[in-house]
């Protein structure tokens, strides 16, 4: 058998706690949309980091391509004045052989 104050105070009870549990819930939901919101900036945070990494590595590929193209040219360029100097050199002895035997026959008949 209850009094009625104790249904008032009952009453009183239920209606405090409800609202605080609406309170806690609206405290919630703006907690979350918050949260969303972090999602969402870091989310295109990553999208953009990744179309900047994609761009990177085709820069660096494009890069290491021309690198070896340059390298290439550079190795076939070499390879030619290495050649070239192999004939310079050949000629160059074969001249000095030629005047080192003119300076013999000459300097023998003084």
């Amino acid at each position: 058998i209850l009094s009625h104050m104790d249904i008032e105070r009952t009453i009183e009870f239920i209606l405090r706690t409800q609202a605080k549990h609406e309170a806690s819930i609206q405290k919630h939901d703006e907690e979350m949309a918050e949260l969303r919101s972090s999602i969402a900036s870091v989310s295109d945070l990553v999208g953009r980091l990744a179309q900047a990494e994609i761009h990177l590595v085709e820069r660096m590929t494009s890069g290491f391509q021309e690198l070896r193209e340059i390298q290439a040219v550079t190795d076939s360029k070499l390879n030619a004045l290495i050649e070239t100097q192999a004939n310079t050199d050949s000629k160059m002895n074969a001249l000095i052989e030629t005047v080192d035997k003119l300076i013999r026959k000459n300097g023998a008949g003084h």
